[in-house]
C-alpha cells in the first residue's frame, strides 16, 4: 500500500521482448518491400475537390488546391455541392487546348478518376462551370 490516502501500488509497465535475430531481419527487409510495391503501382493519384457553395452574391466554387501538381498516374476530381446536397453536374473546359486536347471532362457522379497515359507536360489553365459558376484553376504536369 502506498502512504498517502491507502492507495495501492500502481501496476509496472509492461516489458518488452527483446529483439531477436528473425525481429532484426524482418525490420531490415520492411523498407525494401514498400519500395517494391510503391514501383509496382502505376504511379500516383493527384485529388481536387471542387466545392460549390452559397453566398449572399449568389453560388461560388473553389477548387482545392488551385494549382494541382499531378505526377504519373491518374487526376481525381471530386464535387461537394454544399448548396442542396445533389450530383451536381460540373464540366472541366480547357480554354487553350488541355492535357488531352481541347475535350471538356464531364463530372456527373460527383467524382471522375482520369488517367495521365497520354496526357503532354506543361501548365494549364482550365475552367470549372456548375450551377452557374465558374472558376479557372490550374493543373500541372510534369515530364514523365
Amino acid at each position: 500500500m502506498s502512504k498517502k490516502k491507502g492507495k495501492g501500488k500502481g501496476k509496472a509497465a509492461p516489458k518488452k521482448a527483446p529483439r531477436t535475430a528473425t525481429n532484426r531481419r524482418a525490420a531490415a527487409r520492411a523498407p525494401r518491400a514498400a519500395q517494391r510495391t510503391a514501383a509496382a503501382s502505376e504511379g500516383r493519384t493527384a485529388y481536387a475537390t471542387i466545392f460549390i457553395f452559397r453566398t449572399g452574391n449568389g453560388t461560388r466554387i473553389r477548387t482545392a488546391p488551385q494549382r494541382l501538381y499531378a505526377g504519373p498516374g491518374y487526376i481525381e476530381w471530386t464535387v461537394v455541392n454544399l448548396v442542396d446536397g445533389s450530383n451536381a453536374p460540373v464540366t472541366l473546359t480547357w480554354p487553350n487546348g488541355g492535357p488531352w486536347g481541347k475535350e471538356p471532362v464531364e463530372v456527373r457522379d460527383g467524382t471522375i478518376r482520369v488517367p495521365l497515359e497520354g496526357a503532354q507536360p506543361g501548365r494549364y489553365k482550365y475552367v470549372v462551370h456548375g450551377l452557374d459558376a465558374q472558376e479557372d484553376p490550374e493543373v500541372e504536369i510534369p515530364e514523365m
